[in-house]
């Protein structure tokens, strides 16, 4: 149930799994799997619609998988094994299900008027790419938002992005390179307002503006990136047991509390292999893992999933950004270390608890930052690795490390 990366991949590993199976996609989109990680590159019109497609219902057919697109959910019942459109219903044996994640739209006054876009899927790319006018409002400055802000100053649109926390893309940069990158959003043309909340949309039928508690901004458009939630409105109460942070709770072979259900991607709660917390970790490459462990244990598989990896990398403009891990103000006080440079190949934010790299953070060359992954997630005392960034023959990671090697020793006293 659901036709993203995590349902694709699940519907794919349930295929290698047992050949035999019969195994049918049901989704309520209109298209085939596309890529919502490059909807900003369409909005931009730096490529064409085609391609945003990953697959066509000709693949489908030829891997065994049964496409049914436009096809929503209305009602599931676990007890009859059974999923109930408008037209009909499907008995299954076994389910994943893979809904993935809706927009949080509080009740603000005016979200209903033309010109009020959620960001979440193709359509609604489709909605900017078709929209008229000269001023456009983001609200929201997570990726998503900001990828729509630069797409659209892209287009020739006068570009305001409001934020209700102190710094742009808050759950991925501490304050120091947030504000590196919030100087670069402005030298390009982008108005950014932080510390302000959105009241009202105005305008009549239409959007006309944005009331924020400290000022009217003028809008043709809203698009509208606060974050997202899972998407489990098919779920009656009591049908699946749900974690914390409202994601379904899965094991480590992503099987629900219901017998005979999995789940994978946006919509359930997973643990961060590098803080041992648990939570919505919703980015492309852990859904697709999840996607691979559900479908193929749907099928008959005992695959186990390691945990979740908090990985982000965006361009602003033509600078790349790349956040890795846990936030400093994550870590408590009491046992946070925090070290800020510049280097020949950009800026680096490193966030320590106690003497373990916890998160890493940087605007440049990122491609350097992967190779820190590994040290992260081994979880080491990180002056024992500093022995060995001292030698020349290294990776790229402990290639950073040396670079910053006396300053971490003075960080550990």
């Amino acid at each position: 149930m659901g036709n993203g990366i995590a349902g694709t991949e699940a519907a794919d590993a349930a295929r290698r799994t047992d050949p035999h199976a019969r195994v049918i996609m049901v989704t309520k989109e209109p298209y085939p799997l596309y890529s919502a990680c490059i909807l900003a590159d369409y909005i931009a019109d730096r490529i064409p619609r085609q391609r945003v497609f990953l697959r066509t219902a000709e693949d489908y057919a030829r891997a065994g998988i049964e496409l049914m697109l436009a096809r929503p959910v209305l009602d599931w019942s676990p007890e009859r094994h059974m999923l109930y459109f408008d037209d009909g219903a499907l008995r299954y044996d076994r389910l994943v299900i893979a809904t993935g994640s809706r927009p949080l739209i509080p009740p603000v006054p005016g979200i209903e008027k033309d010109g009020f876009v959620a960001l979440k899927t193709l359509r609604d790319a489709d909605l900017l790419r078709m929209a008229h006018g000269k001023n456009a409002v983001v609200v929201g400055t997570g990726p998503v938002g900001i990828e729509a802000a630069i797409a659209l100053r892209h287009r020739g649109w006068s570009v305001s992005v409001v934020e209700m926390l102190d710094r742009v893309l808050p759950r991925l940069f501490d304050l120091p390179l947030a504000n590196t990158l919030k100087n670069r959003l402005e030298k390009r043309g982008i108005n950014i307002f932080l510390d302000e909340k959105v009241l009202e949309i105005l305008g009549g039928t239409r959007v006309e503006g944005v009331q924020t508690d400290r000022r009217a901004l003028p809008a043709d458009v809203v698009v509208w990136v606060i974050g997202m939630r899972p998407e489990l409105t098919l779920l009656n109460e009591g049908q699946l047991l749900l974690g914390a942070s409202g994601g379904i709770a899965v094991d480590r072979h992503m099987q629900t509390t219901q017998e005979g259900v999995w789940a994978c991607g946006d919509c359930v709660e997973s643990e961060d292999l590098v803080s041992g917390c648990t939570g919505l970790f919703m980015l492309w490459h852990n859904a697709r893992l999840q996607g691979r462990i559900a479908g193929a244990n749907a099928a008959g598989a005992g695959k186990r999933y390691p945990g979740s990896v908090n990985i982000t990398t965006i361009n602003v403009f033509d600078e790349a950004a790349a956040s890795v891990g846990t936030l400093a103000s994550e870590v408590s006080p009491g046992e946070r270390k925090v070290l800020h440079r510049r280097s020949p190949w950009g800026e680096l934010y490193l966030v320590l608890k106690d003497t373990c790299l916890m998160g890493v953070q940087a605007v440049g060359r990122t491609e350097r930052v992967g190779g820190l992954i590994g040290i992260m997630l081994q979880g080491k005392d990180l002056r024992k690795t500093l022995v060995r960034a001292s030698s020349p023959a290294d990776g790229p990671g402990l290639g950073i490390l040396r670079n910053v090697r006396k300053d971490l020793l003075h960080l550990f006293g």
